[in-house]
Formats: structure tokens, C-alpha cells, sequence
């Protein structure tokens, strides 16, 4: 049976800020791929030009794109955060993609927190990026994304890069403390988001090996993993390594199309 693969994590542009990572590029890549759809996220507001809505610019880009879902941003340099994140339902977004490196904030403060809040009241998935970014470390410790689960806990995210080289160990000890053991009842709604660690000559820092991406499997679940694009930070060539290391795994069919979609078409409802 031919997987249906749904990939997350793509940075879409318009083609005057990257021509390298528009909608009609990222196309072609989930083309020559073999990937069936993708979930998209809207540009960061710093990195746009004054007067650009990101979020509304991507909601109008996709109405025509039935292979593609969206996740909205977050402006920590304004205010309103519970208004952004009503915003970001009301124009149709599944979820959103908050960077705390890029986006300059910490992980427990109180803007951060007025996102989660509303995020979890409105059940919208939220992808962090984890590991190192060349900002300040005590900003966006991985360990305290164990707190935010905690003190939100109804509220889903992924950990994108889980960490990276560098903090690998301690994600996966985050979200292995929130999956309920065999004898208890309930459900795990953190998640393992698999983008740029399986190449060396790319993003060397975030590499994972395949026995830590098999380990990680065994210890938290196929249920709790999800692929990643990076796009386009990544292109044809990193994605095609990734799917083949992924089936070089020895992984149950079940397992493998729980982590290359079934996981995220469960988590966003999308068919």
C-alpha cells in the first residue's frame, strides 16, 4: 500500500522576500518527493516587511490549495496575544508556529503564556522550534517545555528538531514524562517533530542518528512522531535522505505511516 504522506513544518515566502521558498517551489518539491500534501507556516512578522500581514497573506495563498494546511504566527513585538491567536482560527489555521529564538521570547514568560492559554482554549496545535539558534539559552530551556505541559495540559505541541545534537536527551525526557504508562489511562499530547536531523552535510547540529531516532520511537511511540520538511531550508536531496532513512528503520508499515502522516492528519482533522 502506497503511503499518503502529509509532511509538516514548511516556511512559506512570497516570492519578493525568498523565490527560493515559495508556495509553487514547495510544490514542486512534495512532486518530485512523492509527498501528498504539507502543513505551511505563515513568515515570522520580523522578518516581513512593514504593513505585510503574514497570517492573512498565507490564509489567501491557500484557498486554492487543497494540499496545503496552515499555521499561523505569532507578533511578540505588539500586544493583544489572545486577539492574534482568535485571529489566527478565524482565517482558518490548524495551528502555530512559534520560534522562541527567532521571535525573541522566553518559553515561560507572560507573553508566551497568553498564547498557550488561548491556543489550548481554542485546541490549536502549537510546533516550537528546540536546540540551538545562537540566542540566549536561558530563553527557551528545553526543560521547561516540560512546565508548559504542566501548567497547559490540554494543550498539543511538537518539539521541533527535538533539541537537536545537542539537547536531544532532554526532550525526549520531556515528552517520554508525559506519556502515560501501560497501567493509567490517557493520552500524550506532546509530540516529536522530525525536520532537519537526518542529514550531516546540513544542519549538522541538529542530526540525529538512526538508533536515536529508533530509540526515541521505542521509548515514546510511533504515536508521538511526526515528519518534518524545513522547507526550504531543506530541499529535494535532505528530503529524499530523510524518507529513505525513516524506511531503512525496520519499522512496522503501522509505525511508519503513523510518523510520515496518520499522526498529523489525526491531530488537525485533516483528511
Amino acid at each position: 500500500m502506497t503511503t499518503r504522506i502529509l509532511a509538516h513544518h514548511a516556511h512559506v515566502f512570497p516570492a519578493d522576500v525568498n523565490p527560493a521558498g515559495t508556495i509553487a517551489r514547495l510544490l514542486s518539491l512534495l512532486d518530485a518527493c512523492a509527498i501528498e500534501q504539507a502543513v505551511c507556516f505563515a513568515p515570522f512578522a520580523q522578518h516581513s516587511a512593514a504593513g505585510f500581514d503574514p497570517n492573512g497573506w498565507l490564509a489567501g495563498e491557500l484557498k486554492n490549495q487543497p494540499r496545503l494546511s496552515g499555521f499561523g504566527t505569532i507578533d511578540f513585538a505588539a500586544s493583544n496575544f489572545p486577539d492574534q491567536v482568535r485571529r489566527a482560527v478565524d482565517l482558518g489555521f490548524c495551528g502555530l508556529k512559534l520560534h522562541p529564538n527567532a521571535q525573541k521570547f522566553a518559553v515561560l514568560g507572560q507573553p508566551a503564556r497568553e498564547v498557550y492559554a488561548a491556543a489550548q482554549d481554542a485546541d490549536l496545535f502549537l510546533t516550537f522550534h528546540t536546540g540551538v539558534h545562537r540566542s540566549r539559552l536561558a530563553d527557551c530551556r528545553l526543560i521547561d517545555f516540560d512546565q508548559i505541559a504542566w501548567d497547559y495540559p490540554n494543550l498539543r505541541f511538537s518539539m521541533e528538531h527535538m533539541g537537536g545534537y545537542h539537547f536531544f536527551n532532554e526532550a525526549l525526557a520531556v515528552i517520554f514524562n508525559h506519556v502515560p504508562p501501560p497501567w493509567k489511562p490517557g493520552k500524550c499530547r506532546l509530540f516529536a517533530g522530525l525536520a532537519s536531523v537526518f542529514t550531516q552535510h546540513q544542519n549538522r547540529f541538529w542530526y540525529l542518528s538512526p538508533e536515536q531516532i529508533k530509540e526515541l520511537i521505542a521509548q515514546i511511540g510511533s504515536t508521538q512522531v511526526i515528519f518534518g520538511l524545513d522547507f526550504p531550508y531543506n530541499l529535494e536531496r535532505e528530503t529524499q535522505m530523510a524518507l529513505t532513512t525513516l524506511r531503512s528503520l525496520g519499522l512496522p508499515e503501522s509505525d511508519l505511516n503513523n510518523i510520515l502522516g496518520d499522526n498529523l492528519r489525526r491531530e488537525l482533522s485533516i483528511p
